[in-house]
């Protein structure tokens, strides 16, 4: 939600010096920021009852606000409480990839979870990863004023889309300004100074030839990983691996038959990439079919599985 609002406002401000096209002179938009982010933080706001707590306690469900991991494959502990189970859900979704990159910390940096937080807007935002999430903020930066520059270590971005449809994509966020640097192997990363040239303190990005790209903000975009930390799968002898909690079709564990896992940490065998709002949806009503109604589980087509990168212009095709 709060990634579509900020693409929200940038459109409206590339449709504002588009107007030309209709016979209609405007001057440039002047971009409030604070405004801008007044917006975000609205939309955020407006949805927010939907996931509260408030919420699910009206439903009649217990919640409790802390961290949980297994004890045993049949018990979990939480907020100082030990809860026994006959069947548990894990549904804690996925986290950016924080690179294993020299000196990242010893900068600021950004994900797309901390970006929509920035009280003044970026003055140079480098992004690294040309993926949709670093192609959405790319594009809603520039539309707003801000320089930006994404490295892409891919031949090109958007690696996992058809050529001719990024030939057009790449055209398009250019002409909004986005600078594009693929191929590029980011090697380091440093603490840009404040100085005569540079008058707040930024990052700078060097990559495998030497050359050096200094920005403001540097935003992580190089993928997702499933939540794994923490729960103690292992003592709940859940099976596990870098792509989530293995699972059935059914999405029940393969190694404890009491355990459930959706959404993005859960890794259906064979299926491939998942980490979608309605995939997840759709898990939500297999396990309440098979698990709330005894129903038989009907199997997912997962080879037909819509996605959008939500650029102007976007792109859909069925993965």
């Amino acid at each position: 939600m709060p990634s579509k609002a900020l693409l929200a406002a940038g459109h409206a401000a590339a449709e504002a010096r588009a107007a030309h096209r209709y016979g209609i002179r405007l001057p440039e938009p002047e971009i409030d920021w604070a405004g801008v982010r007044a917006h975000v933080q609205g939309a955020i706001a407006r949805i927010a009852p939907t996931d509260s707590v408030e919420r699910f306690t009206g439903l009649g469900v217990e919640v409790i606000q802390a961290s949980a991991c297994f004890t045993a494959p049949d018990r979990i502990e939480a907020g100082g409480r030990s809860l026994s189970f006959r069947r548990a859900v894990i549904a804690a979704g996925s986290s950016a990839v924080v690179p294993d990159l020299p000196g990242l910390d010893g900068v600021p940096w950004l994900t797309n979870e901390t970006l929509f937080g920035l009280e003044e807007p970026p003055g140079h935002l480098i992004i690294l990863g040309g993926g949709p999430i670093g192609l959405e903020m790319a594009q809603a930066h520039a539309r707003l004023g801000c320089l930006v520059t994404v490295l892409e270590a891919a031949p090109r971005v958007a690696i996992r889309e058809d050529p001719e449809l990024v030939e057009g994509l790449r055209a398009a966020l250019v002409a909004d300004g986005v600078e594009f640097r693929e191929g590029v192997k980011v090697t380091r990363v440093e603490q840009l100074e404040p100085n005569s040239k540079a008058a707040v303190a930024g990052v700078i990005a060097v990559l495998e030839d030497g050359s050096r790209i200094a920005g403001t903000h540097l935003l992580l975009a190089v993928g997702r990983a499933p939540r794994l930390a923490g729960l103690d799968l292992a003592t709940a002898q859940v099976e596990a691996g870098p792509r989530g909690i293995v699972t059935g079709a059914d999405l029940r564990s393969v190694s404890n038959k009491r355990v459930w896992a959706v959404g993005d940490i859960a890794d259906p065998r064979g299926i491939g990439p998942r980490a979608f709002t309605h995939v997840a949806s759709q898990h939500a009503g297999i396990l309440v079919r098979s698990m709330l109604f005894r129903l038989p589980f009907t199997k997912v087509g997962y080879a037909a599985l819509p996605r959008v990168t939500y650029t102007d212009p976007d792109w859909r095709r069925s993965a």
